[in-house]
């Protein structure tokens, strides 16, 4: 072998290694919902008769065994990730009358601890979720018992003192990673049509000018951006829900459009199903992928006759570029519920891998497009889709029953997050007779 095609090697091998180094990972988890009363009153369940599993039950909120064994689970498969993204809604779905400030902050105090024991020295960018204020729901825009408190128990991970601040007075920061990557955390529940508190506001909290001015920083330095929330803008599918006021909607949209170029993903949860959106810049070209994660949590919506679909609890591990944080891959964990508890002892295998699944190169803004297309034109694609939305807990039921127009809604949902735009595209693709 020559001199120079052996150096030429050498350089390969050096620039394959310097390349694999810039590869990160970081887990995603979010609706943890612990419900302290499982085995007593039971306060979270919304059926009159659960089958009250060690792990849970698909009309309940988490017991500790499913939240401590979900973390647990975690450090199993990967301890030493780069950080942590935990979006929020800790607090389970309890009525305010059995609930108190001091309640809630024990309940996020104890996950805390939890994660940091089993991720010592691991940084965790937490967020609050609508559900872990009391009253629920109610974030007021001016520094309050909660926000506090949340931020003296964060203090470790968000460090700063000006973003300690920041949290305190409405529940977001920013904070840059060691590789550059510049993290945003936010507090959309401001913009949750929930929050009455913000009715009639046009900026709570300062929070679009801050983060106007954090993105153009951003933009100036060279940094790109990660955000991350509990509530995520858009239309969730299946329901046609639109958890924003349309204003908040359409002015949080405009603005992460605006500074598209820099933010490479933004990570929500309070959905509590698996989704997987894209935001197009103004001249339709891919914009932003948004992750929204599934809950750890198996509770199920009911009211009336109506409710949601049942789903598995889960925890997501990403692989991202720790420089620019682009998305490159992520495997979705899960728990069966129902074996687990039948035979109690706790398996979590994985679901899926996405660049796998929808068959593209990573997770890009150009290949979640990619994704989409694919979804938009094969039945078999956005069915696949389908059964993840709930975890893999129905098997083909869900698949089954959704006709032509649940699958435009599907469709149309991936990009289109404004009511009208969302109702007119799935208009249209009811008279093209595209699909079904």
């Amino acid at each position: 072998m020559s001199c120079h095609r052996l150096l030429g090697l050498v350089a390969l091998d050096l620039a394959l290694g310097v390349a694999t180094l810039e590869q990160g990972q970081f887990w995603h988890i979010t609706d943890h919902h612990f419900d302290p009363t499982y085995w007593s009153e039971m306060r979270s369940c919304n059926d009159k008769v659960p089958v009250r599993g060690i792990y849970g039950d698909y009309w309940c909120d988490s017991p500790w065994r499913l939240v401590n064994d979900s973390v647990a689970a975690m450090a199993n498969v990967k301890r030493d990730v780069d950080f942590i993204l935990w979006t929020g809604d800790n607090v389970a779905h309890i009525k305010n009358q059995f609930l108190n400030q001091s309640l809630n902050l024990e309940i996020t105090e104890k996950i805390t601890d939890a994660l940091k024991a089993e991720f010592p020295g691991v940084p965790v960018y937490g967020i609050m979720g609508n559900h872990d204020w009391f009253p629920a729901n109610q974030f007021p825009v001016q520094q309050a018992f909660l926000y506090n408190a949340t931020a003296e128990l964060w203090r470790d991970w968000i460090g700063d003192n000006q973003q300690i601040e920041n949290f305190k007075k409405g529940g977001f920061y920013t904070i840059r990673t060691t590789k550059g990557l510049r993290i945003v955390g936010l507090n959309t529940v401001f913009y949750y049509a929930a929050d009455k508190l913000t009715t009639n506001l046009t900026d709570p909290a300062g929070q679009f000018a801050w983060l106007e001015e954090v993105l153009q920083n951003a933009t100036n330095v060279g940094e790109k951006v990660m955000l991350t929330a509990h509530v995520p803008p858009g239309i969730k599918v299946p329901g046609k829900v639109q958890w924003f006021y349309e204003r908040f909607n359409t002015k949080f949209l405009d603005l992460v459009q605006k500074y598209a170029d820099i933010i490479p993903g933004m990570y929500f949860g309070h959905d509590h199903a698996d989704g997987l959106k894209l935001l197009l810049k103004k001249d339709g070209t891919p914009g932003i992928p948004m992750f929204i994660a599934p809950s750890v949590t198996p509770w199920r919506y009911k009211s009336g006759t109506e409710s949601d679909d049942p789903h598995n609890p889960a925890v997501r591990l990403v692989k991202y570029d720790q420089k620019t944080g682009e998305a490159l891959d992520f495997i979705q964990y899960y728990m069966n519920l129902t074996e687990s508890n039948e035979a109690n002892a706790s398996s979590w295998k994985v679901a899926y891998d996405a660049s796998k699944a929808y068959q593209v190169k990573d997770l890009s803004a150009a290949s979640v497009s990619m994704a989409v297309k694919q979804m938009s034109k094969d039945k078999y694609v956005l069915d696949k889709y389908i059964r993840f939305n709930t975890v893999l807990a129905n098997g083909n039921t869900t698949v089954n029953e959704c006709d032509a127009t649940c699958r435009a809604e599907y469709i149309c949902s991936f990009t289109h997050h404004e009511g009208e735009k969302f109702n007119s595209c799935v208009t249209g693709l009811m008279k093209g007779v595209l699909i079904g």
